[in-house]
């Protein structure tokens, strides 16, 4: 028996004994995390992800890229609804390529009128890779983009009227904030949120991931898992619109601009510290080193700020 073989009462688990269909793409996918020897580097799969976009104009880039990227869980009800060749957390992969992955499913899905009523998507390029290959600025802009493209998706489908995508920030552990490190951002887009796309409605309350799960257990009509999100309020304020949020339009003015696709030099600063770092799995790498390195590549010489730690002592890596 696999480690993880005998667990459940997870989100998605919840879903299935209530009735509803669920699929994956990429989240809590552990196996494999490094790519095999001789896979594509970060720039072949840009050109396999524009051979994509492109209508397979040309040779394709990548010959069979599912055997780099087919994934196992440890999980089997995981495996069971998860797409084989999506890629997990694997940092040398851009995300515009996981989008191109998920359009077409979509986009089948859409034809026949029968998407599932529960969907995970994980989108990680924001966590970059130090100023190793490619710059951070260019992973960050590619995941912003790669979010825009589904939100616009989704939005011009007629799946908009009842489906609210729920977008959490991972890692919120440490870095600089003036209220506390573990802060980090999220969003609620759907037909019902508050606000217009030029002022969008900012919702101060203090939540947290169980919060959100709650939310989405509410807007499925299943029960909750546990006390720990039955007494989770939900976040109604974030879905309190009167529905005429109209489709959003992604933008895509970095992709046209090349900066998703700029590149580190080797002598970039950090560079070197950043090529000794792990970022083969989920929180591997350093975490204060790479604030330190990604702070210096900036704002220079400016003094980084020490982060905020309110609700649990500061650590080091």
């Amino acid at each position: 028996m696999t480690p993880f073989a005998w667990r459940d009462g997870f989100l998605w688990n919840a879903a299935e004994k209530a009735g509803l269909s669920v699929q994956n793409f990429g989240e809590y996918i552990y196996n494999p995390y490094s790519l095999p020897a001789g896979s594509p580097d970060w720039d072949t799969w840009y050109a396999e992800s524009q051979w994509l976009e492109n209508g397979h104009n040309g040779p394709e880039p990548i010959s069979n890229p599912c055997q780099y990227t087919r994934v196992q869980s440890d999980i089997p009800s995981l495996q069971a609804i998860s797409d084989p060749c999506f890629p997990n957390f694997q940092l040398s992969i851009p995300d515009q390529y996981r989008v191109d992955q998920w359009l077409p499913v979509f986009h089948q899905q859409k034809k026949s009128g029968n998407m599932p009523k529960l969907t995970f998507m994980w989108l990680m390029t924001d966590h970059t890779t130090g100023t190793n290959v490619p710059d951070p600025v260019a992973q960050v802009a590619d995941n912003d983009l790669a979010v825009g493209r589904v939100a616009e998706a989704v939005s011009h489908s007629p799946y908009w009227d009842d489906t609210a995508i729920f977008i959490l920030e991972d890692d919120a552990q440490d870095g600089q904030d003036h209220v506390d490190a573990h802060r980090s951002i999220a969003f609620a887009i759907s037909k019902y949120s508050p606000g217009t796309p030029q002022t969008p409605y900012v919702d101060h309350r203090f939540y947290t991931t169980v919060n959100m799960i709650h939310t989405v257990e509410m807007l499925l009509g299943i029960p909750p898992m546990n006390q720990n999100d039955a007494y989770a309020p939900v976040m109604g304020p974030m879905l309190s619109g009167p529905g005429n949020q109209p489709p959003f339009e992604a933008d895509y003015r970095n992709r046209i601009s090349g900066l998703i696709y700029e590149t580190n030099k080797r002598d970039a600063r950090g560079a070197s510290e950043s090529t000794r770092m792990d970022f083969s799995h989920p929180d591997a790498a350093p975490a204060a080193r790479l604030n330190q390195v990604l702070w210096r590549d900036q704002k220079g010489d400016v003094p980084m700020p020490a982060p905020k730690h309110v609700l649990f002592p500061a650590g080091g890596d």
